[in-house]
C-alpha cells in the first residue's frame, strides 16, 4: 500500500521554519531600529499565536456529536462554516445551467469571492482562495509543477482561455463543474487529512481532529448533492457498486467508515491508525474516479458513433477533470499508464473512439499498486 500522507514532508517544512526562526533570533541586535523591529515582530507573532490558540480552543471545545453531523459522520469540533462551502458549488452549478447558457460572470463571482462559507472573523472562504493558494498539503501543485494548478485549470475554463480558448460552452461547463466540485474539493479533503496527520505527529491532536472534521465537511458538507460524495454515488449507480441501501456507493461507505476511524484515532492520539484511515480514504477515491475516467472515455466512443463531435469534446474535458482528481496521487506509479490516459483526455488532441479499453488497461497497474480491486471498480452498465 502506498503511503499517501506526507508527514515527513510536513516535518521537513516545520524544520525549515524552525531554522528560519533560529537564524532570525541570532541576527545582530546592536542596531536599535533592528532591535525595535524584532521586538515588534515578536509581539505581533505572539498576538497572532494567542488569537489562533483561542480560535482553536473555541472550535474544539466539546466532543463527538456536540457539533452536529452530516451523512452519518458526527463532528467532534465546530465546522459550521466549513460545511457550507459546498453550497457555493451548488450556486456555480445553477449558474452553469441557467436559462440562456452559462453565466460566466456569476460563476466567477461565486468562485472568486465566495458566498456561503463565512469564517468567524467575517471573511469569506472561497473555492478560488484554496485552489490558488501555495503550500497546501495536497499533491497537485507539486505534481503539476506550478503553484495554483487547480485554479489555473478552472479559471481558464471560466475565462475561455488557455486550453479552453475557442471551446464550446458545453466543454467549458464540464471542466468548470467537475474541476470545482471534484478536483478542488477533493484537494481540500486531502489537504485537511494530511494537515491533521502532521499536527498529530507534532502533538497537536485537538487541531488535528479539527482538520480531520473539515475533511468530511468538504467531502460531504451541508449539500451533499453538490459535493464529491455525490459523484461517488452517481458512479456507483453506473457500475452497480452501490451498497445495500441502493443509493450510497460502497466506496462512500468505506470513506465514511475510514473518516470515523481516523477521527477516533486522533482523539486517542494514535497517528498510525489515523494514517491508515487516510490511506483508505484516498484508496476509495481512486475507485470512484477510475470509474469516472472509464465512463467518459466510453461516452466519447458513443458520441462519435452518433457523429456528435461537440458532445465528445465535452466528455473529453469531463474525463480530463475527473482524471486530474487522482492523477497527482497515482500519476507516478506507472508512467506508461499515465501517458496513455493523458493521451486520451488531453485537450490538445481530438476525441477518439474505442479508448475505454485502453483506459481501463492503463488503470489496472495503478489499482494493483493502490490495493483497488477490479470488483470494487465494477463494470460499466
Amino acid at each position: 500500500m502506498i503511503n499517501w500522507s506526507r508527514p515527513a514532508m510536513a516535518m521537513a517544512a516545520l524544520a525549515a521554519v524552525s531554522g528560519m526562526l533560529t537564524a532570525c533570533s541570532s541576527s545582530d541586535s546592536s542596531s536599535e531600529p533592528a532591535a525595535t523591529a524584532t521586538a515588534t515582530a515578536a509581539a505581533t507573532a505572539a498576538e497572532t499565536a494567542a488569537e489562533t490558540a483561542a480560535e482553536t480552543a473555541a472550535e474544539t471545545a466539546g466532543g463527538v456529536g456536540d457539533f452536529g453531523e452530516d451523512g452519518g459522520y458526527a463532528y467532534a469540533t465546530n465546522v459550521d462554516d466549513h460545511r457550507l462551502l459546498v453550497v457555493d458549488v451548488c450556486e456555480v452549478k445553477a449558474a452553469l445551467d441557467a436559462e440562456g447558457g452559462p453565466q460566466y460572470a456569476d460563476i466567477n463571482s461565486v468562485y472568486t469571492d465566495g458566498a456561503n462559507s463565512v469564517k468567524g472573523d467575517g471573511s469569506v472562504r472561497t473555492l478560488k482562495g484554496f485552489a490558488s493558494a501555495e503550500g497546501k498539503k495536497h499533491n497537485s501543485d507539486e505534481y503539476y509543477g506550478s503553484a495554483g494548478s487547480i485554479d489555473a485549470f478552472v479559471t481558464s475554463a471560466i475565462d475561455g482561455s488557455g486550453d479552453f480558448d475557442g471551446e464550446s460552452d458545453g466543454t467549458r461547463s464540464q471542466a468548470i463543474e467537475k474541476g470545482i466540485q471534484n478536483e478542488a474539493l477533493v484537494a481540500y479533503v486531502a489537504h485537511e487529512l494530511f494537515t491533521a496527520l502532521a499536527k498529530g505527529a507534532d502533538g497537536d491532536f485537538a487541531g488535528g481532529v479539527h482538520n480531520w472534521d473539515e475533511g468530511w465537511a468538504f467531502y460531504h458538507g451541508a449539500e451533499p448533492g453538490c459535493s464529491p460524495y455525490a459523484t461517488g454515488n452517481s458512479r456507483a449507480e453506473n457500475y452497480a457498486t452501490l451498497s445495500d441501501d441502493g443509493v450510497t456507493a460502497l466506496a462512500n461507505v468505506n470513506i465514511l467508515n475510514a473518516m470515523i476511524e481516523g477521527r477516533d484515532a486522533l482523539l486517542n492520539e494514535d497517528v498510525d491508525s489515523a494514517t491508515t484511515a487516510a490511506n483508505e480514504v484516498i484508496r476509495n477515491l481512486v475507485t470512484i474516479y477510475s470509474q469516472a475516467v472509464i465512463r467518459y472515455a466510453t461516452k466519447m466512443t458513443s458520441d462519435l458513433a452518433e457523429g456528435d463531435q461537440e458532445a465528445a469534446r465535452a466528455h473529453q474535458a469531463e474525463g480530463l477533470a475527473f482524471w486530474r482528481v487522482i492523477e497527482p496521487y497515482v500519476g507516478d506509479i506507472n508512467p506508461d499508464s499515465t501517458s496513455a490516459i493523458n493521451g486520451v483526455f488531453a485537450l490538445s488532441s481530438d476525441p477518439a473512439s474505442g479508448t475505454e479499453g485502453d483506459v481501463r488497461a492503463a488503470l489496472e497497474p495503478i489499482w494493483d499498486a493502490t490495493g483497488v480491486s477490479a470488483d470494487e471498480v465494477g463494470t460499466l452498465q
